[in-house]
């Protein structure tokens, strides 16, 4: 097993009014050993943050009292289009190669779609000035709303 390491860093903005939430900026910095091709990892990379933007603010499959899904189409289940995916700035670095295998190599997807939840939501915290508030994903708009009535 070899193991990459990195870190997320989200900016976001907070509408009180609607309950919505714009990231504003979104960067990365990750470490994957040896990158065979740095091109596909960053597009790996930012179609993982993609993913991940859809879990921490969208999608939400939803059920009735009997367990019926709710969510059965694309107007009930949204999920993120290219106008709610910022820019992703990427800094890919290859100073840690893995001793495991002949080519240096680590992984590099995980790293993408794994911390933008709580990237995301630590965002969300300090733009409320609330660290902690949010404790579940998606942060929908009444979600929001709820955190901020809630806060006064």
């Amino acid at each position: 097993m070899v193991y990459p390491y990195g870190v997320h860093i989200a900016a976001v903005r907070v509408d009180a009014d609607t309950g919505g939430v714009t990231i504003e900026r979104y960067a990365i910095a990750y470490d994957i050993g040896k990158a065979v091709n740095p091109m596909l990892v960053e597009g790996q990379i930012v179609g993982g943050v993609a993913q991940g933007i859809g879990g921490a603010l969208f999608e939400e499959f939803l059920y009735d009292a009997r367990g019926e899904p709710l969510s059965v189409n694309f107007a009930d289940y949204l999920m993120p289009t290219a106008r709610e995916i910022p820019p992703v700035e990427i800094l890919i670095s290859e100073d840690a190669p893995s001793p495991l295998n002949p080519l240096g190599l680590k992984g590099a997807g995980e790293g993408g779609v794994n911390p933008v939840g709580a990237a995301i939501a630590a965002a969300i915290d300090n733009a409320l000035g609330m660290p902690g508030a949010v404790k579940e994903l998606p942060v929908t708009p009444q979600r929001l709303r709820a955190l901020l009535r809630q806060s006064g």
